[in-house]
């Protein structure tokens, strides 16, 4: 299996008892099983937290070059089987050498397939940007390791993504379950493997054999009142069927949250977006600072509109909510109908 656009399958086949390959490639637009695939070969084949601090080299794509790459996977095991080498933000190195010996190319990996190191496994994470499968490194890599795409989960076949994931946590779900799911979450899959794991620690072992759609709402957060807040993340990823869900929903509920609240949170969070595109690189890091936020968690909903929006579509957004806060005060002819407004805000944002 040098290729599979099937993840799940991947995490599966990830066990002590299974070889690992020397090579690993993790790209596509799906990032949460990206991330998964690399945690596990981590915990699965340097399990011992000693033999970890000796034996794992995390590097960067913008701060390393192939040449660093090949000298940390050449490093010999202190105490250990083997040493495991991350290279997170791996797209940056696909960029030929720059004036004075800059960034080394991708294609410089080479060497480690046509002269593997057997004590080591390289784990290259590609976020945003993926190699071609006809480019040279990436045929040389499938020889002797594994490449895995993981495409965007798209809303058709979303069943299949749940009924593994809960599978993982030991669930059993009724279709009515599924549906609820399917329904509250939609496709954000990092937050529907969050959600089942609440479910599976508050439920007997008895329960959770059969689950059905009552508990997943009693023990998980998918039957809380939306805020501006979830509009807003709905947004950010353009999950469009949760967006209109929302907003249908803050619409029926606008005593206790007026568009007025609304309009503002929304403005605020695109405003930012804007100033995030200027950032020296697409980087958590680097948005973060120039941002001047304190904590990574709160440049996430920032880089998932990155990746979703280009800059003058955001600037085209803030003119639809200055008009939309005009007419949620009566300027035009609704005269503020909350319910008309956040749809088609919604829906001018989506499109």
């Amino acid at each position: 299996m040098p290729y599979t656009d099937k993840p799940q399958e991947v995490l599966r086949g990830i066990s002590p008892q299974s070889r690992p390959y020397p090579i690993y490639v993790l790209m596509g637009e799906e990032e949460y099983f990206t991330d998964r695939i690399e945690q596990k070969i981590l915990r699965t084949y340097m399990p011992d937290e000693g033999e970890r601090e000796l034996n794992y080299n995390l590097l960067y794509g913008m701060d390393t070059s192939a040449g660093e790459i090949v000298a940390a996977c050449r490093r010999i095991p202190l105490g250990a089987e083997r040493t495991i080498t991350v290279v997170r933000e791996a797209q940056n190195l696909m960029r030929g050498t720059g004036e004075g010996g800059g960034k080394q190319p991708l294609d410089a990996l080479v060497q480690l397939t046509t002269d593997p190191v057997p004590f080591n496994i390289l784990v290259l994470s590609f976020k945003g940007r993926s190699p071609s499968r006809r480019s040279k490194i990436i045929k040389e890599i499938e020889s002797v390791g594994l490449v895995v795409a993981s495409p965007a989960v798209r809303e058709y076949n979303l069943e299949s993504y749940i009924m593994p994931l809960a599978q993982e946590q030991g669930l059993m779900l009724s279709m009515d379950a599924v549906r609820t799911i399917r329904e509250h979450i939609g496709t954000d899959i990092g937050r529907m493997s969050s959600e089942l794991e609440k479910l599976a620690m508050a439920l007997t072992p008895q329960e959770r054999e059969s689950v059905t759609a009552d508990q997943v709402l009693k023990y998980t957060g998918l039957n809380k009142e939306y805020s501006p807040f979830d509009l807003r993340r709905a947004l950010a990823a353009k999950d469009g069927a949760r967006a209109m869900t929302i907003a249908v929903s803050l619409a029926n509920d606008a005593k206790r949250v007026p568009v007025q609240v609304i309009i503002p949170v929304l403005f605020s969070y695109f405003s930012n977006l804007l100033i995030a595109f200027y950032a020296r690189s697409n980087r958590p890091q680097d948005v973060m600072r120039y941002m001047g936020l304190p904590k990574e968690y709160l440049v996430r909903d920032y880089m998932t509109g990155l990746a979703n929006y280009r800059a003058g579509k955001v600037v085209t957004i803030l003119t639809y909510l200055r008009q939309m806060d005009a007419r949620s005060k009566g300027m035009y002819s609704d005269e503020g109908d909350p319910d008309a407004i956040l749809v088609d805000l919604v829906l001018m944002i989506l499109n």
